[in-house]
Order: C-alpha cells, then sequence, then structure tokens
C-alpha cells in the first residue's frame, strides 16, 4: 500500500517499518481519505494528552507513523495575534470521532480504531490474541 495520501501526516523522522512494539496503532478503514485521518488523529491527540507518537494504519497495514509534535507544527504557518480563533474547531472532543481504544493483556500492545468490524476485530500483533477493550 502507498502512503502517498497520508504523507502530508507522517513525520518523516519515523520509520514505518520499525515501529516500536509499545507504539499504539490508529488504524482505520479501507477507503479513508487523508482528511479523514487528519480528523481521526486529531481526536485521538485531544483526547489522549499522554500520547505523543502513533502508528498510522489502513485496513491492518501500517503505512507510517506521525508525532503530536508533528502534526502541531503543521498548523504553526499561519501568525495569529492575541484572541484570535482558528475560526474551524471548537474547544473540545470530537463530535464526529470517537476513538475506540484496545489492549493486549500479556505484552501491552495497543491500538486504536474510529471503528469496530467484526470480521476484523483487533487482535495482537504479536500473537496473544483478541486485544480487549480499554477506557
Amino acid at each position: 500500500m502507498t502512503d502517498a495520501p497520508f504523507s502530508i501526516l507522517l513525520d518523516a523522522s519515523r520509520v514505518a517499518d520499525h515501529v516500536p512494539d509499545r507504539t499504539p496503532v490508529l488504524d482505520l478503514p479501507p477507503g479513508f481519505g487523508a482528511v479523514e485521518a487528519a480528523d481521526a488523529l486529531e481526536s485521538l491527540f485531544v483526547t489522549d494528552r499522554e500520547l505523543h507518537e502513533v502508528a498510522l494504519g489502513v485496513g491492518g497495514e501500517i503505512v507510517g507513523v506521525t508525532t503530536r509534535t508533528y502534526l502541531d507544527s503543521l498548523g504553526r504557518a499561519v501568525l495569529r495575534s492575541l484572541g484570535d480563533g482558528d475560526g474551524a474547531t471548537l474547544p473540545g472532543e470530537s463530535l464526529r470521532y470517537e476513538i475506540l481504544r484496545y489492549r493486549c493483556s500479556t505484552c501491552g500492545a495497543e491500538e486504536r480504531r474510529i471503528h469496530v468490524d467484526e470480521r476484523s476485530a483487533p487482535v495482537c500483533p504479536n500473537g496473544h490474541g483478541a486485544l480487549e477493550p480499554t477506557p
């Protein structure tokens, strides 16, 4: 799979082929576009303040890695004055996506999704079986 549609969202300093085992994955459904992926990543980083890096997957295949710092830097191109808002978003959690969190009880591997299809429930990448939902 090519990462071309998502290249703007991926941190080039991180290599997708060498994602550490403990790096959470945000797995998106096939056919997802870059704009929708950006919205989902924004929701993830807003709702999980402790998260600083995430592997981006589409249909179970990792396409790259992004970081909070890298995505924040994308929004710094426009200079703003005191009191200026971005005019695009309201503070708080996204009303568009709810991030579902899953974790392996054996090794701690994590995966995030915006939906779960019963035919492709999240499983541990280390072979420990189904991942368990976490709050």
